[in-house]
């Protein structure tokens, strides 16, 4: 007995070196010299048998092999029978490993097909199911052929939810196989139906994932990754994909992004065009009664009522579906019944207990908070009062937009002037207008810009976007607050602003000074250079004082850009002292500040630029090298500081150069060359061009 079990001992770890050493050959002999109880005989600590290793080797002739053993001992179905401590069969790992050639080959009429297609492993997953939430699309539609039901157009309900009732469509989502997922939908497009134990459809899924659009991709600005990206195609060709991934991984990478992306979209438009919803299922017949108080008033009182969802007329309220339904729900003045238990009481915990889980929210509110704006527009297409919607908070979509900073989707609103003006009054149930909503920093993630100072511009930025749009007389609006230390207060909006973001302008005020301290030390630093360097002559002097290479080209270029370097850099000192002796409140970080320290980065920038140019002018006048290459290397060792910096301080530069633009922005506006006729006949052929 202890013979036996030491042999197995090491069969079993020959066989597992064998697979992890990817040697297939030598895993085939232990198991062929040994017992033939060993094909089916666990080898590692999860149960997985000799013949759940042999389908990772991508190839056939392994699982074919040992299945010839068994065969031989007329161990034919229960090999293929046996599970490992997930539940998975042979097939469920083949399946998993993407082993094409392996699946077919288990597919064949001697290994009964039909048995291993309905096994579930232990999450109630067929192999079916796993392939489609591995993204195998290929296995998928191999298995789809093999299967009596999908001719008919409709899958057998043990494939389309596992154990924990999540639809095969949803897993497929959920792990970013796009392409599968429609393959699914064309198989059996009854499978957008489907809903999870949460109430959510693929739609809700698929909106609730960002990084699967082009919206949601972080692409950085004005780099290689950006330009690959617009360049490249996302169709595949089989042909140059392997070179590509040899040669230009990170191109492969890209366009593997871009495929998802615009497979992710075109899944989208397919959910959104088989929603049967018509839009007036959402119109809301109750109106809405919201409580707003009156400026210069405390507390709650001096309350006036706004009807249909903040003034939109016919505005719906996602949810409500007695009222969708014109079902009198007993509320109001008269005519509805309350109805009473035995007791006499009315049933109201009674009826309680009845109401059904809340469903979940909008697919337009849920691309609408994380921001995937091609979903937005998809839905707004087929069903464009769905703008008015209101959800369970009172909030429509502009609320939502501007609580989660979704400019894009804000832009998208904004164009329509008419909604823009009806909705930009809505005041949701805490009371909060659109102002108040990007006062409030719950839904703040950060933003997108680096470094405190900006981050806060890019909130102070929203603030002034926001109340542009926004009536003057709900500006003044007061809502109940209540602060760190329990006390509650009546704030308007900016004032919950400021209050929302001390803790964001003291971080901006520490970032800003150490920043100006530091970049003022360095221009300090090259002034003292350039300045000294200005009574060292290069080559010296002669008798009468003159410099000796004074008419010499280099000399006067050195002169000049010597002069240009300390105007720069004690100009850059002037900008970055100014930034230190500004009051730092929140006003001045919109546009005052910003605007002083960019200009204080390019002064200094320039002075560094000009600096090692001048040093590379006085060498060239001292060596007096001939030689070309020889010029060359020096000018490109004189610039590896200017590019080291530029590189550095790039992403943070271009950043700040958007302050400029809006800066730029507002004085074309009210400039009065702005009426000029080829002004306009410019603007109409951009127009055009849109």
């Amino acid at each position: 007995m202890k013979k036996i079990e030491r042999t197995y001992k090491t069969v079993a770890k020959d066989v597992y070196l064998a697979a992890l050493e990817e040697d297939w050959e030598r895993m085939i002999y232990a198991c062929s010299g040994s017992s033939d109880m060993y094909v089916m005989s666990p080898v590692t600590v999860s149960g997985d048998t000799p013949l759940h290793l042999a389908v990772y080797s991508k190839k056939v002739k392994p699982l074919q092999t040992l299945l010839d053993i068994a065969k031989k001992h007329s161990l034919l179905e229960k090999p293929l029978k046996k599970k490992n401590a997930y539940g998975n069969t042979v097939l469920h790992e083949a399946v998993f490993a993407g082993n094409m050639e392996a699946v077919e080959h288990l597919l064949q009429g001697e290994y009964d097909p039909s048995m291993q297609l309905q096994t579930k492993n232990a999450l109630g997953e067929t192999p079916f199911y796993r392939a489609a939430a591995c993204g195998k699309k290929k296995i998928v539609e191999l298995l789809a052929r093999k299967m009596g039901q999908i001719p008919e157009g409709t899958l057998s309900e043990d494939h389309r939810k596992r154990e924990d009732s999540k639809p095969i469509l949803h897993a497929a989502i959920q792990g970013h196989h796009f392409d599968t997922a429609l393959t699914l939908l064309k198989l059996d497009p009854s499978l957008y139906k489907m809903k999870d134990d949460q109430g959510m459809t693929c739609l809700h899924v698929l909106a609730g994932m960002p990084s699967a659009f082009k919206s949601g991709y972080a692409l950085r600005q004005i780099t290689i990754t950006n330009l690959i990206y617009c360049c490249l195609s996302a169709a595949k060709g089989d042909g140059d994909q392997s070179r590509c991934k040899k040669g230009w991984p990170l191109v492969e990478i890209i366009r593997k992004e871009k495929h998802k992306h615009e497979s992710a979209l075109e899944l989208a438009k397919e959910l959104i065009k088989k929603n049967k919803l018509k839009w007036w299922q959402s119109i809301t017949v109750k109106p809405t009664k919201v409580n707003i108080e009156t400026p210069g008033q405390g507390g709650r009182g001096g309350q006036s009522e706004r009807q249909g969802g903040g003034g939109i007329p016919g505005g719906g309220r996602e949810g409500q579906d007695g009222a969708r339904e014109g079902v009198d729900t007993g509320k109001g003045g008269g005519g509805g019944e309350v109805e009473n238990n035995e007791n006499g009481q009315p049933k109201i915990e009674e009826n309680r207990r009845q109401e059904k889980p809340p469903s979940p929210p909008n697919p337009l509110f849920i691309a609408t908070s994380n921001g995937i704006v091609e979903i937005a527009k998809e839905i707004l297409a087929k069903f464009p009062q769905g703008i008015e919607l209101v959800n369970d908070e009172g909030q429509n979509i502009l609320h939502v937009a501007v609580m989660h900073r979704r400019r894009e989707i804000f832009r998208l609103v904004k164009k329509k002037n008419i909604i823009v003006t009806r909705m930009s009054t809505s005041v949701d149930n805490n009371g909060f207008t659109l102002l108040h909503q990007v006062a409030h920093v719950k839904h703040y993630s950060g933003g997108a810009k680096p470094g405190p100072a900006l981050q806060l511009q890019e909130e102070i930025k929203w603030f002034k976007r926001v109340q542009r749009v926004v009536p003057p007389s709900l500006s003044e609006q007061r809502v109940q607050w209540v602060v760190p230390n329990d006390k509650n207060y009546n704030f308007t909006a900016f004032e919950l602003f400021q209050e929302e973001h001390k803790g964001q302008l003291k971080l901006a005020q520490d970032w800003i000074e150490k920043t100006s301290q530091s970049c003022s030390a360095v221009a300090v630093l090259l002034a003292t250079v350039v300045f000294a360097a200005a009574y060292t002559i290069p080559g010296g002097s002669d008798d009468r004082g003159f410099p000796i290479f004074l008419h010499n080209p280099f000399f006067i270029a050195f002169t000049v850009l010597d002069v240009t370097a300390l105007a720069s850099s004690l100009t850059s000192v002037v900008m970055f002292l100014s930034i230190l002796t500004t009051p730092f409140e929140c006003e001045k970080f919109y546009h005052n500040i910003p605007r002083k320290l960019i200009w204080g980065f390019t002064l200094l920038f320039f002075s560094v630029m000009t600096t090692m140019l001048a040093f590379t002018c006085t060498l060239l006048l001292i060596i007096r090298l001939k030689k070309q290459w020889t010029t060359g290397l020096m000018s490109m060792a004189a610039f590896l500081p200017v590019s080291v910096f530029a590189v550095m301080q790039f992403p943070l530069y271009v950043a700040f150069m958007t302050t400029m633009k809006d800066f730029y922005k507002e004085v074309v506006k009210s400039l009065p060359w702005i009426h000029l006729p080829f002004r306009s006949h410019f603007r109409q052929g951009k127009a055009r061009r849109r």
